[in-house]
């Protein structure tokens, strides 16, 4: 099954929302990054598709992968 990936990752001094042929944002803090990532994530998972949502912690590292339900 396809599966939607996304990703809030930090971009100089903001945040953005990152996926495949996708950045969008420029967002102040990761927590505004991340609830317009749950926003867009709502689209496909009304479809019936599985989103990922990968997450960079405030020191650059990547969190592990949540699967949205």
């Amino acid at each position: 099954m396809t599966e939607v990936h996304y990703g809030v990752v930090r971009v100089g001094d903001r945040w953005s929302i990152i996926g495949d042929n996708l950045r969008f944002g420029a967002y102040e803090t990761r927590d505004a990054a991340r609830a317009a990532a749950l926003r867009l994530a709502e689209h496909p998972r009304g479809l019936g598709l599985p989103v990922v949502l990968h997450e960079q912690e405030d020191d650059w590292m990547l969190r592990r992968p949540k699967t949205l339900s």
